[in-house]
């Protein structure tokens, strides 16, 4: 027999964080007084709460301050950008576009946690090719589209999304955090991403985000190639086609 007042299935917990989404999703900035206050909890309970909720990109703070808003992940859901029938339907041929532009696998890619995830691609027609990994999960910071949009995230963010470290993929990966940090650094300031042989060897990929009208990006375009045809300053160069599809992309949708 159950006893009386145990929350055994955590219902409680998860009702706390369905009010806390309506709360955020005013679109207003509210402090953590507000959501404990809202919720009828202890700061400390709020506190977390809305920690859990930043891990996955559905709270944020805003920069400086010690008020909430609304995170990516709910303002996406609010516009509706994960219906994946509409990005697939309006990335398709953005995507035959790309590889033919570039004669390379191209990708659309967004984040699922902790993990890159390759919703379609468009296969290079070479001989030697890197086939598309449409389905795939793959830990993000080992995949240009992934470093491109976990870039747009606070640090703090990032941190939670790995809280047992990360992986070697290859011996090219950037295992810990402080050099991925690093790495999400530079992306922000050139606004794309490289994998090196980060998570297959000998196979290279470059990415950008597609913009987003008011946020951070939900999903991103790669090139990626045998690394005898995408050399660095290959990849580099086809930075500026890479913005054009994506810029294309979002206003398709």
């Amino acid at each position: 027999m159950r006893n009386k007042g145990v929350d055994a299935y955590g219902s409680r917990s998860v009702a706390n964080a369905l009010h806390a989404l309506v709360l955020l999703s005013a679109r207003r900035p509210v402090r953590l007084t507000d959501v404990g206050a809202h919720l009828g909890v202890a700061p400390s309970t709020a506190h977390r709460l809305l920690a859990t909720l930043r891990a996955h990109g559905f709270a944020e703070q805003e920069p400086g301050g010690r008020r909430y808003r609304a995170g990516p992940a709910l303002l996406a859901l609010a516009r509706g950008e994960f219906d994946e029938r509409s990005l697939l339907r309006a990335a398709r041929p953005e995507l035959d576009r790309l590889r033919d532009e570039s004669g390379e696998t191209a990708n659309l890619v967004t984040l699922d946690g902790p993990d890159a995830f390759f919703l379609d691609g468009a296969e290079a027609r070479h001989t030697l090719r890197v086939a598309p990994r449409t389905g795939d999960h793959v830990p993000a910071y080992g995949t240009a589209g992934g470093k491109v949009l976990l870039a747009q995230l606070p640090a703090e963010v990032v941190r939670m999304r790995y809280p047992d470290g990360l992986r070697p993929l290859t011996p090219l990966t950037r295992a810990d955090l402080p050099a991925l940090l690093r790495d999400l650094a530079a992306c922000r300031r050139t606004g794309h991403a490289l994998n090196l042989g980060e998570s297959v060897l000998d196979v290279h990929a470059v990415a950008v985000a597609v913009p987003a009208p008011d946020g951070p990006s939900t999903a991103s375009l790669t090139v990626s190639a045998p690394s005898t045809r995408l050399t660095r300053t290959r990849a580099l160069a086809l930075v500026p086609l890479l913005r054009e599809r994506a810029s294309a992309l979002a206003a398709r949708l």
